[in-house]
């Protein structure tokens, strides 16, 4: 143990591999048949504050025939030691090679980590296609699942939608077949919510309740400062809105509520456990959780005695937004964020997310009579049907904004049309207008702090959010390519055979879509709406 500590010691933050973290859990794995490993594609200090990894770990680890370990995609300089030979890819619990393990569930938060898993397969002494029985179980879940057609051939099964529940039932089926071959493929297939490639034609997504066994109260505390550095407390799952360009809607509905008094008991026992000094209460939409305000009132005195900070992210541009955030004014500082998207009422309409400009104007006046003097907005650009004229109405309304004497910074984000949405046939933008658009921008609005994503980063994320088997038999040869640059994915890319440009602007006006046997909403009412 002292040698690898000091053999880590050489490494950007090392303790992000040592283990060993408060409320981490280390079962005897002797004594325990059944065995998971929960890989994130993310680094240490990324994706520790998973929540979804938190509830999987804990109610596989609450099981008496389980034990759950952990690992995370390691920083540059541990990649190379292992490429080399010099170090393992292990598990933090009890430091042990992903072979192992009967099974290995790799987290896909978003569709842009298809890109790593060639590589983070390689770390883990794993093939990527190709494996015979002596590997374990690979699945993957997640959001970045709702297309999992470009990885199909990557994974043994895919669990589509809430895993709580999916994953006792794979468990329960590993329990009693002891063994990963053809026949617990065929078990595991018959489960709803998991697609098993060669056993299903399709997959229906999965939700469950939200059962408050579920909840881990003592969640893991990670070894290092993560950049989520605070308590996430999940208030509702789901979107009451129904905006018509996000897939997040889709995946995460129906929406479930937690209850008020449950979800305070939640947030006083975890803050009591961990000791953090802040907290986040999150959602896809926290302002509009039916007892916000109630839940606000009530912990803010406990908050204020410890000095913990509180945050409610995902703000609307809505009044009931303002009031949480008076709310909690006295408490901390507050930073705000908000999306309306686009201020053409035309393009409102169009994607299904009403800001009347007018009455987002008077919030800003309102919020800067409160004292506030920043707000950071986000725009998408290249919506379906945008024109010059709704350019100008988005050029005006910030030019009115700042008027109010706010300091605005804009982020301009290219649209990307996604998949399971109204939008999942409608064409990429080119990209020559896009930059032109941005360049418009930056011209008419001089002294507004704009930033945005590359044009780069919108055409990858665009390949791979729309991919099929093409895209993945491309991924598979690829070499273990580490790069946060989307340039350099590209070109990658382009270099194994497929032109990014052409690849995302291709036609899907008719014909069968790559995922539609992925059932995450209906898909009558995507094609009426």
């Amino acid at each position: 143990m002292e040698k690898r500590i000091k053999n880590l010691l050489t490494y950007e933050r090392p303790a992000q591999y040592a283990g060993g973290e408060m409320f981490s859990i280390k079962k005897d794995w002797n004594k325990t048949p059944l065995k998971a490993l929960l890989v994130s594609p993310a680094v240490y200090q990324m994706g520790a504050s998973s929540l979804g990894m938190s509830f999987l770990y804990h109610i596989i680890n609450s099981r008496t025939d389980s034990l759950c370990e952990r690992a995370f995609m390691p920083e540059s300089d541990m990649r190379e030691a292992i490429v080399s030979g010099k170090e393992k890819f292990l598990s933090l619990e009890s430091g042990r090679a992903a072979r192992e393990f009967d099974l290995v569930g790799i987290t896909l938060p978003a569709k842009g980590c298809f890109f790593d898993l060639p590589g983070l397969f390689a770390l883990m002494g794993i093939p990527v296609t190709g494996r015979d029985g002596s590997y374990p179980l690979i699945i993957a879940g997640g959001p970045g699942v709702s297309n999992f057609v470009p990885v199909e051939d990557f994974f043994d099964a895919f669990i589509v939608g809430d895993g709580e529940e999916v994953i006792e039932k794979m468990l329960d089926t590993l329990a009693s077949s002891g063994s990963a071959g053809a026949s617990v493929k065929k078990a595991l297939a018959v489960i709803e919510g998991v697609y098993v490639p060669g056993e299903s034609r399709g997959v229906k997504k999965v939700h469950c309740p939200l059962k408050s066994e579920y909840y881990p109260l003592k969640p893991v505390i990670p070894n290092i400062r993560t950049l989520q550095d605070r308590l996430d407390i999940e208030v509702m799952r789901g979107c009451p809105n129904n905006c018509r360009f996000c897939e997040a809607k889709r995946f995460y509905s129906p929406l479930r509520v937690r209850p008020l008094e449950e979800l305070k008991e939640i947030i006083f026992a975890s803050l009591a456990n961990t000791g953090w000094k802040g907290l986040s209460l999150s959602s896809l939409s926290s302002p509009q959780y039916p007892h916000i305000g109630e839940v606000v009132e009530s912990i803010i005195p406990f908050l204020r005695k410890r000095g913990i900070s509180l945050q409610i992210p995902s703000l609307r541009p809505e009044r009931r937004s303002i009031d949480c955030v008076m709310k909690i004014l006295p408490l901390n500082q507050v930073n705000l964020t908000f999306a309306p998207e686009t201020f053409s009422p035309r393009m409102q309409e169009i994607i299904g997310k009403i800001t009347p400009p007018d009455e987002f104007e008077r919030m800003m006046r309102d919020i800067k009579a409160a004292g506030f003097r920043d707000v950071k907005i986000y725009l998408m650009l290249g919506l379906p049907g945008e024109t010059d004229a709704d350019i100008d109405e988005n050029i005006r309304a910030v030019k009115k904004i700042r008027k109010t004497g706010l300091k605005v910074t804009l982020t301009l984000s290219p649209f990307v049309p996604a998949a399971h949405t109204p939008f999942e046939r409608v064409p990429l933008w080119n990209p020559g207008e896009m930059a032109e658009k941005l360049k418009r921008f930056k011209m008419e609005l001089r002294g507004v702090d704009i930033r945005h994503p590359s044009v780069e980063d919108a055409l990858l994320e665009s390949v791979l959010s729309r991919g099929d088997a093409r895209l993945g038999g491309i991924l598979a040869r690829l070499q273990a390519v580490f790069t946060d640059s989307s340039a350099e994915k590209i070109k990658v890319l382009e270099e194994a055979g497929l032109n990014a440009d052409s690849y995302a602007r291709r036609d899907f006006s008719k014909g069968a879509l790559p995922w539609e046997k992925i059932d995450i909403a209906p898909r009558k009412e995507l094609e009426e709406d």
